[in-house]
């Protein structure tokens, strides 16, 4: 057997494991069968030189049985490490697999694999393809070709015939098969490979021609946001949500990374040259990318950015488990998101602001048409009526057919949305944006600034140059920023601050500082009486007693999935979007402890749409509250008891609300289209 020779190359153990990772569950799959990558994968990711030096500081896999990743803290460099580890491929398995990447470009047509199929059917492609290959160079045996069935049957025809086609086409061509590269009996006859190395060799084969080739590992790794190589023979760095940048031990040579920049232009449609060296780009699975080619513009060549898209988004719940936000501002920010307040969310880089504003649009109630704007999608809500815009760069020098946001503010108003959701502004677009604020469009958007003031003053000056008296259209500013706490870097809201007036002969707004962050206790203290709330009361003939029953209800739903640890998105956008529909039977839900039983149901309403894969669910790296976080959310259900006395015992008819919600919904989209 090839499998013989493949492994006596790898290195012996000494790495130590940390006393609480029990290697024997974490290299078994569900099966009871051991995964394809192990620890002696581990060793052989890891330099010799700098394992005595090496602590783990956590592992996780990201794409098991094939990728995990640890992370190492270096205790001679003070440093953190991320090592991406993959099957280890032995000489003659890497010589295999060049052989079987150059006999897959010739027989399968990849122009009408990439037209007509999504990602798991042409890695399904890729699969059935090599195991015929496998067979036609006798390099597996008939058992180990029935136990590789299991990939799957669900190749469509059209596919199927493709690859047909193609293998007859090759075949008459290669009546004299290529000598394999791999070891032979003595009769002259390839050893065969086992079902192992067959499921390795696939691994590498779909990763590179489907999927994004070395750095695959970090693509899948939910705890990354951005994957940059700075040049070539230069490592890889991420940022990670929880350790910020580190360098992983992933490096491009010359040849290798300008293949991988072109390949990913050509993924994005776009094309690269010394001509247009640099470029802006949006990868199949939606992440945004900056590709820079050669020596042109830059001294170490090559390089690459790229900012992960999160299919899943983080929630208010996860905002306030992070103790970005409290719960107190999280009901604020419900309130006045749902009663058409519009919000800046500002702050540097890095400081969430594209997370909270994610977050945050679950309290567009669903009965609202909303239209966001983006230059990459990263904005993504569970609401059915939303039209999802991006920009689109030219296709010819000159800038002939370009697309940018201001065109799209342009359309939003023919579009006549109620909710407005803009990725960032950057420019000029923002007098567009407050145009749209000043006619009644609520409206939504990040912004680079570290304070009120500042936002003011940037977008009050050139270039975007909001005259003063129409800025006032804005209500609340929200400020995040990434401080140091504890030896950590966190996420905080350090202030949100409402717009109330512009005075036009001392040239200066009044703003009101409703909540501040005080670093010292790690506490947000509300400030100020929002005047946003008061007006809001006023709008809807409150009492003030009423408005506080408001936000305490709002208070009490949210305490309720911080309590009962629900976090999901899906779990969270049904819980929100019902209750402003039908409070009610949200409440009576939560009175009875019901909710979590329940709250499937509520994703039935047919205006909304929650189609989370469940798997890329259990991959986000939801934050488990602290303990003043959940004492907070404990105490407000303690003092519930005088709501939750009316509802104890009542069934809610939830039929009936999905009804009544629908129903609700139609009757608000005739009264917008009347508008």
């Amino acid at each position: 057997m090839i499998g013989a020779t493949m492994s006596t190359d790898l290195p012996q153990h000494r790495l130590s494991v940390p006393d609480n990772v029990d290697e024997e569950s974490f290299f078994s799959r569900g099966d009871g069968r051991r995964t394809l990558v192990r620890h002696s994968d581990l060793e052989a990711a890891v330099e010799d030189g700098v394992k005595p030096f090496l602590e783990e500081r956590e592992r996780y896999w990201v794409n098991k049985p094939y990728a995990f990743i640890v992370i190492y803290e270096s205790r001679r460099e003070s440093e953190l490490r991320y090592y991406a580890v993959e099957p280890k491929l032995a000489d003659v398995e890497r010589r295999l697999v060049d052989f079987l990447k150059d006999k897959l470009r010739v027989s399968i047509d990849y122009h009408t694999v990439d037209s007509d199929a999504t990602p798991a059917e042409r890695a399904q492609v890729i699969r059935n393809e090599t195991i015929e290959l496998l067979k036609r160079y006798n390099l597996v045996a008939q058992e180990t070709i029935e136990e590789q069935s299991g990939f799957g049957d669900r190749v469509k025809d059209a596919l199927a015939s493709v690859l047909e086609k193609r293998a007859d086409q090759q075949a008459a061509k290669d009546e004299s098969v290529d000598p394999v590269p791999v070891p032979r009996d003595d009769e002259g006859e390839p050893e065969k490979l086992d079902k192992e190395q067959v499921e390795k060799l696939i691994y590498y084969l779909v990763r590179d021609f489907i999927r994004y080739g070395r750095i695959d590992p970090l693509k899948q790794d939910i705890n990354i946001e951005d994957i940059s190589c700075d040049g070539y023979n230069s490592p890889v760095f991420v940022f990670h949500t929880e350790y910020e940048n580190i360098v992983t031990n992933v490096e491009y040579g010359e040849s290798d990374l300008d293949a991988f920049v072109n390949k990913l232009a050509q993924q994005a449609g776009k094309g690269i040259s010394k001509r247009q060296p640099d470029i802006d780009a949006t990868l199949p699975d939606g992440s945004r990318a900056q590709l820079t080619l050669g020596r042109e513009i830059s001294d170490k060549g090559t390089n690459f950015t790229i900012r992960q898209f999160k299919e899943v988004p983080f929630t208010p719940v996860d905002l306030i488990n992070w103790q970005t936000f409290s719960l107190d501002q999280m009901a604020y920010l419900w309130l006045a998101i749902e009663s058409g307040r519009s919000v800046v969310f500002a702050g540097g880089t890095a400081s969430g602001k594209t997370t909270s504003l994610n977050a945050v649009s679950l309290f567009i109630p669903s009965a609202s048409k909303i239209v966001s704007i983006e230059d990459t999608r990263e904005v993504e809500l569970p609401q059915r009526n939303w039209i999802a815009n991006t920009t689109r760069p030219s296709f010819q020098e000159g800038g002939s057919g370009e697309i940018d946001e201001f065109d799209l503010l342009q359309n939003a108003l023919r579009q006549r949305p109620d909710y407005v959701v803009m990725g960032e502004v950057r420019g000029e677009e923002g007098r567009t944006l407050f145009q749209m604020l000043n006619t009644g469009h609520t409206t939504y958007t990040t912004f680079h600034a570290d304070s009120a003031e500042e936002v003011i003053r940037r977008f009050t000056t050139d270039p975007i140059n909001v005259s003063k008296s129409l800025f006032t259209a804005l209500d609340i500013v929200t400020v995040q920023r990434r401080v140091e706490l504890g030896g950590k870097k966190v996420r905080r809201a350090i202030s949100i601050s409402e717009i109330q007036e512009y005075n036009a002969s001392k040239n200066s707004f009044a703003l009101s500082d409703v909540y501040s962050w005080e670093q010292a206790t790690d506490t947000h203290r509300n400030e100020d009486r929002s005047g946003i709330l008061d007006d809001i009361k006023t709008q809807n003939g409150w009492t003030d007693e009423e408005l506080e029953t408001e936000l305490r209800r709002r208070r009490i739903v949210l305490s309720y999935l911080v309590d009962r640890g629900i976090n999901t998105y899906a779990g969270v956008a049904a819980t929100l979007q019902a209750y402003m529909r039908s409070p009610e039977t949200v409440m009576a839900l939560i009175a009875n402890d019901d909710l979590e039983a329940r709250v499937d149901n509520l994703r039935l309403m047919k205006n909304v749409e929650i189609n989370v894969d469940p798997e890329l669910e259990a991959l986000v790296p939801r934050p488990t509250p602290d303990d003043p976080t959940r004492d907070r959310a404990e105490a407000v259900l303690d003092g519930a008891s005088d709501i939750f006395g009316r509802y104890r015992g009542v069934d809610p008819d939830l039929a009936r609300t999905l009804e009544d919600v629908t129903e609700a919904a139609k009757e608000a989209q005739e009264k917008a289209e009347e508008r």
